[in-house]
């Protein structure tokens, strides 16, 4: 049985004209097994430090940390070990978008910069140049930054919780290079920009938009629709589809019912008398029952279609952040919105359906409905004059 390694003070000596500090570690082996190694650290050049007394606060801040670690197997692996042997195991039950952006910032961002460094060594400076590094090498934004840091201290708190990390996670306070570029303003589609979209389309996209629109649903949500999920009145939030894999709602508040308004159900019930009037399956499809691509859909149809009209394309997610904003405009709070858009917030409640919608959430949607009607009648009385 291996012997457990206790409190050390480490062995201080030179060699190469720098300083060392001699340790033990516990490694984990092939087997399963562990054995203890012994290792070594360079602490500095004698040029540099040329007295022992001004070495010895770097040897004892380095044996603090290291013995901070507890010595556990886990602990003294390096940052890749232990992404690839149990952070990348351990992320497996999230969703595969999920999955795959996590893995796409480890290869392309985080593992070739700071993959090498053990986890006990990693200070919170070795996170700030990698950030640093990151934003010299690519044109990232901000946001973009403040998600690979995001990644990488969401690595930290699960080494915490495995034994393979001790004390404040040294990521949290590394900054995001103040050199990097602003993130992109987003936008979204007012009920005029919309209804103009909406008016030329075809059936078949007409419904996808509308429903993006006027309930505000993810674009994963949208291929996820099925005639079962649609009363008439609300259309209830079951699965979310990316690619072909089929998830559950991405937080428990998007488990929910939305309003449908009057606009909104008549665009719905007409296409689906034009696919023959299905009680079940997807919704949206272009014959075959499976899922359509809404990618291809925007690309092909809906995207050349708002480029002829003199606007821009701002993806799905415009028209999700534009009933957002309708709704702000209309005079409707925070809260409602956040109700209506299914947002996980703590106040929310944590029902997976609503089955009595808040009067609130109807009166906001209600004025919503009476707006499209204005600008509607409107359109038809200038069409008249001219």
């Amino acid at each position: 049985m291996t012997k457990s390694v206790r409190y050390q003070d480490g062995q201080l000596y030179v060699h190469h004209g720098a300083w060392f500090v001699r340790y033990r570690v516990r490694v984990r082996q092939e087997d399963g097994s562990i054995r203890l190694q012994q290792k070594a650290k360079k602490l500095g050049s004698v040029a540099d430090y040329p007295l022992e007394s001004q070495i010895m606060p770097l040897k004892a801040e380095f044996m603090r940390r290291l013995n901070a670690g507890k010595f556990t197997p886990e602990s003294g692996m390096v940052l890749m070990e232990f992404v690839e042997k149990i952070y990348l195991p351990y992320i497996e039950e999230l969703r595969e978008s999920t999955k795959k952006g996590y893995r796409e910032i480890w290869n392309n961002h985080i593992s070739d910069r700071v993959g090498h460094i053990r986890m006990r060594e990693f200070r919170t400076v070795d996170a700030s140049k990698m950030l640093k590094a990151i934003a010299e090498d690519n044109d990232l934004s901000k946001t973009t930054l403040q998600h690979i840091k995001s990644v990488l201290s969401g690595v930290f708190t699960h080494a915490k919780n495995e034994g393979a990390f001790d004390g404040v996670n040294p990521v949290q306070d590394a900054r995001i290079p103040r050199s990097a570029r602003e993130p992109g303003e987003t936008y979204a589609y007012n009920l005029t920009q919309i209804r103009c979209i909406l008016e030329p389309l075809p059936l078949l996209p007409k419904a996808v938009v509308a429903a993006a629109s006027f309930a505000g649903l993810r674009r994963g949500e949208l291929r996820g629709l099925e005639w079962l999920d649609y009363t008439g009145d609300s259309l209830t939030v079951k699965r979310s589809i990316w690619k072909t894999f089929i998830n559950g709602p991405k937080t428990r508040a998007s488990a929910k019912a939305v309003p449908v308004i009057r606009q909104l159900a008549e665009i719905l019930n007409s296409y689906r008398i034009s696919m023959g009037n299905p009680a079940t399956g997807v919704m949206f499809h272009s014959g075959d029952g499976i899922p359509m691509d809404l990618d291809k859909l925007a690309q092909r149809v809906i995207r050349p279609l708002v480029k002829s009209i003199g606007m821009e394309w701002y993806g799905w997610h415009g028209f999700r952040r534009g009933i957002a904003s309708n709704l702000y405009e209309l005079g409707a709070n925070e809260k409602i919105v956040q109700r209506i858009l299914r947002h996980a917030k703590p106040h929310v409640t944590k029902d997976r359906y609503i089955k009595a919608f808040d009067p609130a959430v109807l009166a906001a949607m209600k004025a919503l409905e009476t707006t499209l009607d204005t600008l509607k009648q409107s359109a038809a009385i200038v069409q008249q004059a001219n």
